[in-house]
This record gives C-alpha cells, sequence and structure tokens, in this order.
C-alpha cells in the first residue's frame, strides 16, 4: 500500500489501540482494591460487554434478519457462551476463587478476542469521523448485499439510496459522473445483486440506465473491489457500502492499491452490534494463522501461569 492509502487506515487503528488500552488500565486501577488480577479482570469485562453484549444482541435480532447463515447462529453462541462463562466466574469468586481463577486464564485467548472487538469498534467510530467523499466523485461505486427475492432489501436499498445521494451531488462539478453497481448472484439469489441494484435506481430514484454500469461476478467484498477496478472510468472513486463495513472496506481498498475513499451508509441501530462482529469474524478469517498462532501462545501462557501458581 502507499504511504498515504496506509496512514489512512492505520491511523484510526493506532488511535484505538491507546484508547482501548487505556481504559483497560483505568478499569484495573479501580477494580485493584477489590479483587485479584484486576488487569485480567478488566481485559475480562470489557471483553464479555463489547464482544459478548454485541454477539448476544444479535442473537435477539435473527428473526429480523434477511437470511440467517450458519455464521449468524454462531455469533449467538459466542454472546451466550461468553456471558454464562462470565457469570460462571462472578458466582465461583467468593466460594472457589481458585476455580475462578483458572477459568479466568484458560480463557484468555477468548478476552484477547474480546479487547480486540473493542479496538476494532473504536477504530470504525474514529474511522467514520473523518469518512467523506471529497472532492466530488468521478464514479460512485457501490457494493452488493443480500437480496430479498427480486428486489433489494433494507440494507441494501440504504447503499443505494447513499450513492444516488453522492452522485447527484457530484453531477454540478462532474456533469459525466457514473454509478457502478457491484455484485455477483449468491446460491440463495435469483438474480445477481448488481442487477437488482440497477433496477432500484432506475424505477425508484430517476437515475438513467445510461448513467449505470454493472459488475456481476463478484461474491465478496475483495472481488466487489478487484473486478470493478477496470470499470472505472471515471476519477476521483467513492466506494458506498454500510457503517459498519466501511472501514473494513478502506483497508481492502487501500491493499489493493486503488485511491478512493469509502462512504457508509445508515445502518438500522438494532443491527449494527451483530453486523460489526461479523465484520470481526471477517478479519480474523482473513488473517486465520496468525490469529491461531496468537491464540495457542496465549492458552500456553494461561497454562504456565496456572502450572507456576505458587
Amino acid at each position: 500500500m502507499a504511504d498515504g492509502r496506509r496512514m489512512r487506515v492505520l491511523r484510526p487503528a493506532l488511535g484505538a489501540v491507546a484508547l482501548v488500552t487505556a481504559a483497560t488500565c483505568l478499569l484495573a486501577l479501580v477494580l485493584a482494591p477489590a479483587v485479584p488480577e484486576p488487569l485480567l479482570v478488566s481485559a475480562a469485562a470489557i471483553a464479555t460487554a463489547g464482544l459478548g453484549g454485541g454477539s448476544l444482541w444479535h442473537a435477539l435480532v435473527l428473526t429480523r434478519l434477511v437470511r440467517v447463515r450458519a455464521t449468524d447462529v454462531l455469533i449467538a453462541l459466542l454472546g451466550a457462551g461468553m456471558l454464562l462463562l462470565a457469570a460462571g466466574i462472578a458466582l465461583a469468586a467468593v466460594p472457589a476463587p481458585a476455580v475462578a481463577r483458572a477459568l479466568l486464564l484458560l480463557a484468555l485467548p477468548l478476552w484477547a478476542a474480546g479487547l480486540a472487538f473493542a479496538v476494532l469498534l473504536t477504530a470504525m467510530a474514529l474511522y467514520a469521523r473523518r469518512s467523506r467523499a471529497e472532492p466530488a466523485p468521478g464514479t460512485v461505486l457501490i457494493l452488493g448485499a443480500g437480496l430479498r427475492g427480486r428486489a433489494v432489501g433494507p440494507l441494501l436499498r440504504r447503499r443505494v439510496e447513499r450513492g444516488a445521494e453522492l452522485w447527484r451531488e457530484a453531477l454540478d462539478a462532474r456533469p459525466g459522473a457514473r454509478i457502478l453497481v457491484s455484485g455477483g448472484q449468491g446460491n440463495d439469489e435469483v438474480r445477481t445483486e448488481a442487477s437488482a441494484m440497477a433496477e432500484h435506481l432506475q424505477q425508484h430514484l430517476g437515475v438513467p440506465a445510461a448513467a449505470i454500469d454493472l459488475e456481476e461476478r463478484s461474491t465478496s467484498t475483495r472481488e466487489n473491489l478487484a473486478l470493478s477496478r477496470s470499470l472505472v472510468t471515471e476519477l476521483p472513486l467513492a466506494v458506498v457500502t454500510s457503517e459498519y463495513h466501511a472501514y473494513r472496506t478502506a483497508w481492502l481498498l487501500a491493499e489493493a492499491g486503488i485511491d478512493g475513499t469509502v462512504v457508509g451508509a445508515w445502518t438500522r441501530p438494532s443491527y449494527r452490534p451483530g453486523a460489526i462482529v461479523r465484520e470481526a469474524l471477517a478479519i480474523a478469517a482473513d488473517h486465520r494463522w496468525s490469529c491461531v498462532v496468537a491464540a495457542v501462545l496465549l492458552e500456553a501462557l494461561a497454562v504456565w501461569a496456572l502450572i507456576a501458581q505458587p
């Protein structure tokens, strides 16, 4: 990645690490007089509140999703498991402190994952404060999402509406501005996401067909960007996706060496927690072997701490 693109997305991550670290240490100072292992307890508390709470909230909104996938069920189970584990540790703290400490230590990789989630959440918020499409884009690229039958679902509709809004705002400065819609056909979809987006743009938002280009082969965000690259004929580029997806998209855009800004479309608040957990899982999947190695090392450290206990 070029230095400018790298720093644009790295700066919020560094700020987020500093903020989460400071919050963990501050909470540890507050808890120090009352609990043993205050730093570890603080990490567990922040991890449970963030990752566990967001995952459990996602379980409550499963019935409102357009499609419920295996990942959604996994997220729900993760939230329930983290909260049950935290409750078990708290209940065992007085009658069986050794058991509580063992559970707290053995779950160290889980607490680390929760802190990483808190960093991601904070980085998203910091990035969103600075994210804007300036100057006026020559191409507005709208990323696909799940369909509802043949039509765009609520999540995708908001992306399309935000993209059309950006396109209209750009017309005064760039009369030749274009909209590029990107999304192939999933196994459970009856048509390509790009065709549904183009139809919605024309029939409901008044965008002429001549201003719309379609990319209909992609099945992931990486493919959205890679396959759309050759279709971008007017610069600068603005990529439109959902708020929770904007930060990861900015990273992928920079990794691909594509100059552009990422703009987030409004997302229903009740949907955001689970969506952000899904983003975290997607990032973990992108770096799966690093995550596995880190988890093994942390678990080995926890076991050593238990064995070395006087």
